[in-house]
């Protein structure tokens, strides 16, 4: 009887180590997606020398393109001086626009969020990034 309570003690450690690293592999292979995704519309903005309507175009077909989570109410944070905002209603992301003296960049935030089968959308982590200085000549 003693022999059965440890092999069962032992199989339950077992199948609470392999659990938690299915859950370590799955949040990495979500940040590398959505990180992948953020240095994407990054590179998109400083091609395009900003954020205007064929950014926005290309931004929005690459989001749908690379399978990246939708959501229909984005959860944007407030920031402090940005002079325009743009958030997409079909994806959860946010970029802002800063002016300063010589130019402008743009902040982008792009959400992680672990998808649970019953539960759904509990677990969202915003990512962020910044474009390099684009001068206004």
């Amino acid at each position: 009887m003693r022999e059965s309570i440890a092999n069962t003690y032992i199989f339950n450690l077992i199948i609470l180590f392999i659990g938690i690293i299915i859950v370590v592999l799955v949040g990495s292979l979500s940040y590398s997606k959505t990180f992948k995704i953020k240095n994407r519309i990054v590179s998109i903005i400083e091609d395009h020398r900003g954020f205007d309507r064929d950014a926005q175009m290309e931004v929005a077909g690459y989001l749908q393109k690379a399978g990246y989570v939708t959501r229909r109410n984005p959860n944007c944070p407030d920031r402090d001086g940005f002079s325009e905002g743009w958030r997409n209603t079909d994806f959860n992301v946010c970029i802002y626009r800063y002016d300063i003296a010589r130019g402008y960049y743009y902040h982008v935030v792009v959400f992680i969020s672990f998808e649970i089968p019953v539960i759904g959308n509990i677990l969202e982590f915003p990512l962020s990034g910044e474009t390099k200085m684009i001068f206004d000549l």
